[in-house]
């Protein structure tokens, strides 16, 4: 190292050290209150860690020009020409905020965009090359009050930017209440209902949405004033105000449906089809804001109106973002708008797949036209069905669509069991049949390859999936036989030739109570003359049922009892005639 660069290092080292002297004497200097400023930078701090607690989630963003400010909000602010840094402040339970350099400044009945006007005012009057930035840096909770028609209605927590519309979808969610009907486990906590903070999961049975008549006549009364909110019409543009924020006190009441109320609707290749109870001055942008915009296949140049009364069919010129592009007609009672499809021409047929497993030449996957071709075809162009098939125990799968849950299939059950005329004893043998259902397609294929134009021909859908299973060259016999297991199979035999083939019956056998199980379907067929053991079919006899010795005493008391009393009967009954 040169000494050129060793004086260099040296000078920079010096200046390090001495550089929090002069910072000290500059402060002296300028009067600047160190103790004021470290003062400052420990309230800083405090106010920081407000913002690194459990955060809410927020479902718009905050309209400044709508959004009333309230104690518990907090403020971030910043001042050009003076510095830079970014200041928090927090409006006090007297609705004030502390700024430096300003002071006290008074924000009750002010939104957030009048006290940006109010404080800019302030400082363009000190010095006009100095302005002042306010943003809301976390919305404080306020208490909103629920009644009407409505789920659960109460007094909730909530954030004070949540909208009107957002509340009311919140609480129309399961997880509000616990499993025993109480509150949940924070609303314990805090002795009110409060909106949790993570995702839940919701069940499909208990979502419900506003009517047509309640979504645009919800009212919000506030500590001074009151307002409908229209939450259709708050989506079309410049009317945000028909949602609003939240605030201290709310009082929202959800109406009961009127029915009498005249519609309008929108509906054809729109995401969500619309029907909305009819307010004088609607437009035509209210509809289109509801429908949630068009389909991929809808036709824009193809958009109508069409009036109750008069006027007829109107065509609608629409921008590609689904927004009226010229004049923004108002609608009638009865008022409906028309989006029409796309007309594909020399389109091809729509294709699907199934899948063809087993006893097939060529077995795998098989482009079919969805409702057009048949079975008999999927099986010829999978080369055949092989010598050893079974065509008895083929089936075809046809899977669910949607995936559904347990508790889902368990509610089903109980739904469609409510109103039968089974008796209770039927209960366990329905939910079992309901739980192990299979998603088969009903046909025999051999009497649809043997006749194509039977109903057993059916047609094919994609998804659809073909087995073909393989001729079984034995019958299972089982249950109270002297030698249960496999028999060979020979064909147009009954059961009881195949009990015999495994012993025959053991001690305690209930011969009257033996079956033969399908195999295909697992049906109990009884046997007589016109049954055969077919391949795949299994064959079971019973034990003598278990009963407790309990109720064989109680049957023998019972049918003594009825002995004792026809005798009874009959004795008197001779008496009498002689």
């Amino acid at each position: 190292m040169s000494r050129s660069q060793r004086f260099a290092r040296l000078i920079v080292v010096i200046a390090c050290a001495l550089a929090p002297c002069v910072l000290l004497a500059q402060g002296s200097g300028s009067g600047l209150d160190l103790d004021r400023l470290s003062s400052a930078t420990k309230a800083q701090g405090s106010l920081s860690s407000l913002l690194t607690a459990e955060q809410f989630p927020t479902d718009d963003v905050v309209d400044p020009t709508v959004y009333m400010l309230g104690p518990g909000d907090i403020l971030a602010y910043q001042t050009t020409g003076i510095d830079f840094m970014e200041k928090m402040t927090v409006v006090s339970p007297e609705n004030t905020i502390m700024l430096e350099r300003i002071g006290v400044v008074n924000v009750a009945g002010k939104t957030l965009q009048q006290l940006r006007d109010t404080l800019s005012s302030i400082m363009k009057l000190r010095s006009a090359s100095v302005d002042i930035f306010v943003t809301l840096r976390r919305a404080r909770l306020v208490y909103v009050t629920l009644k009407g028609n409505v789920t659960y209605p109460g007094t909730y927590a909530v954030p004070a930017s949540m909208r009107v519309s957002t509340f009311l979808t919140v609480m129309r969610q399961p997880w509000l209440l616990s499993k025993d009907g109480g509150l949940s486990e924070m609303a314990k906590g805090t002795g009110l209902n409060v909106i949790p903070t993570k995702a839940q999961e919701l069940t499909r049975s208990t979502i419900t949405t506003l009517g047509p008549f309640a979504s645009r006549n919800i009212a919000v009364r506030h500590r001074r004033g009151s307002q409908i909110a229209d939450i259709p019409l708050s989506r079309v543009n410049g009317n945000s105000h028909l949602d609003p924020h939240v605030r201290e006190s709310d009082e929202i009441e959800v109406p009961y449906e009127d029915h009498t109320f005249a519609t309008v609707s929108i509906s054809g290749a729109v995401v969500s089809p619309t029907t909305l109870a009819y307010k004088q001055g609607d437009r035509v942008s209210l509809l289109l804001a509801a429908a949630g915009g068009p389909t991929s296949d809808a036709d824009l140049s193809r958009v109508y109106v069409i009036h109750s009364t008069g006027g007829g069919k109107q065509r609608l010129t629409v921008t590609p973002s689904f927004d009226v592009d010229g004049q923004d007609v108002e609608l009638q009672p009865g008022s409906t708008i028309i989006v029409e499809r796309r007309v594909e021409t020399g389109a091809p047929a729509s294709q699907g797949v199934v899948q063809v497993y087993g006893e097939v030449a060529s077995p795998g996957a098989v482009v079919i036209k969805p409702g057009i071709t048949r079975l008999s075809e999927v099986l010829s162009v999978s080369g055949g069905v092989l010598p050893q098939a079974s065509l008895a125990l083929s089936y075809i799968v046809r899977p669910e669509r949607g995936a559904i849950t347990p508790l889902q299939q368990r509610d089903d059950a109980y739904r469609t069991f409510q109103y039968s005329d089974l008796k209770l004893e039927d209960t366990t043998r329905y939910h079992i049949d309901q739980k192990y259902r299979l998603p088969y397609v009903s046909c025999d294929m051999a009497v649809a390859l043997r006749d194509s134009a039977s109903a057993d021909n059916i047609v094919m859908q994609t998804g659809d999936i073909v087995v073909v299973q393989p001729t079984p060259d034995r019958v299972f016999v089982y249950g109270q036989v002297s030698r249960p297991g496999y028999v060979p199979f020979t064909p147009n035999k009954r059961l009881e030739w195949y009990v015999e083939r495994a012993g025959g019956y053991a001690a305690g056998a209930r011969d009257d109570r033996a079956r033969i199980i399908k195999g295909k379907s697992k049906v109990w067929v009884e046997d007589n003359d016109k049954v055969f053991v077919e391949p795949g079919d299994e064959v079971y006899v019973p034990r003598p049922p278990d009963i407790p010795v309990g109720t064989e005493l109680q049957t023998y008391a019972i049918i003594a009892s009825i002995v004792s009393s026809v005798v009874a009967l009959t004795a008197t009954l001779i008496a009498v005639l002689r």
